[in-house]
């Protein structure tokens, strides 16, 4: 079960990882629900109300900014930054 705790701090690391690499609001938007989800790029499309193209689009164009090779390697770097995030909270949790 998923709590609006763990959404909200889903939403704190897609951020932080946006900002590394300069994502548009609505290019953060589409990671945040394929990492959330892990919705097909028509899901997608219909959750945000664009065309399937748009979101092939975004996607690719997020890609190139991550320089990540598919998909799945993105999702590995989010949750790679989760987990730096997730270090970096616990210290601050012990100091």
């Amino acid at each position: 079960m998923h709590t609006q705790g763990e959404s909200s701090y889903l939403l704190k690391v897609v951020s932080y990882f946006a900002k590394d690499y300069s994502l548009t609001q609505r290019e953060q938007e589409i990671v945040f629900y394929l990492t959330k989800y892990g919705y097909s790029n028509k899901h997608l499309a219909t959750e945000l109300f664009i065309a399937e193209k748009t979101v092939k689009n975004h996607i690719a164009k997020i890609q190139e900014k991550t320089k990540a090779g598919s998909t799945r390697e993105l999702l590995s770097m989010v949750v790679a930054q989760f987990l730096l995030y997730q270090d970096e909270e616990e210290a601050l949790v012990l100091r």
